[in-house]
């Protein structure tokens, strides 16, 4: 059934999505929507949670993230699936460009012609870690996405190689 409803903004830019369209798509409070433009067509979706074990994701990249202050996501070849240290919410589609590096599963480190991780981002990844999600998971990588212009040192390069090793190794042991 496909429900098309008119809603007045507020004064704040905010809608109600009304009960019956929340109910059939299954948003509940706490939800991660990601909203985007086509033309002058403002599309809202529920992101989905890809990978079950993702909710454990955040705690391998928050110590990442305060230890080299520089934004942190991990993505299959599909979504992504954890971020902390930029804003790129779990489902959000990752773009084609950085899907094929992803499945090549090598360590890259980018100087230049850095890709996005998300289509319309500001933010580019400098580097990507391959990682392991389980025993016959798809592919998967550790992005460092830092403050637009600003090179990675060694020892961030080094910090988020380790924390790539730490969660292949957990769920290789699954």
């Amino acid at each position: 059934m496909s429900i098309a409803l008119i809603r007045n903004m507020d004064t704040q830019g905010r809608i109600i999505i009304p009960a019956d369209i929340r109910k059939e798509t299954g948003i509940q409070s706490g939800s991660t929507l990601e909203i985007a433009t086509e033309g002058a067509t403002i599309r809202i979706r529920k992101c989905r949670s890809p990978f079950p074990g993702c909710k454990e994701l955040p705690e391998f990249l928050e110590p990442l993230h305060r230890k080299i202050r520089c934004g942190a996501a991990i993505c299959n070849a599909e979504y992504i699936l954890a971020s902390t240290g930029c804003f790129l919410p779990e489902g959000a589609m990752i773009t084609p460009e950085l899907r094929s590096l992803v499945l090549k599963q090598e360590e890259q480190i980018f100087h230049a012609d850095m890709p996005t991780p998300v289509p319309d981002s500001r933010r580019t990844v400098s580097a990507l870690f391959p990682v392991c999600l389980a025993p016959a998971s798809k592919e998967a990588a550790l992005l460092l996405i830092p403050e637009t212009g600003r090179p990675l040192t060694a020892t961030e390069q080094e910090c988020a190689r380790l924390v790539a090793n730490m969660i292949t190794r957990k769920y290789k042991e699954r």
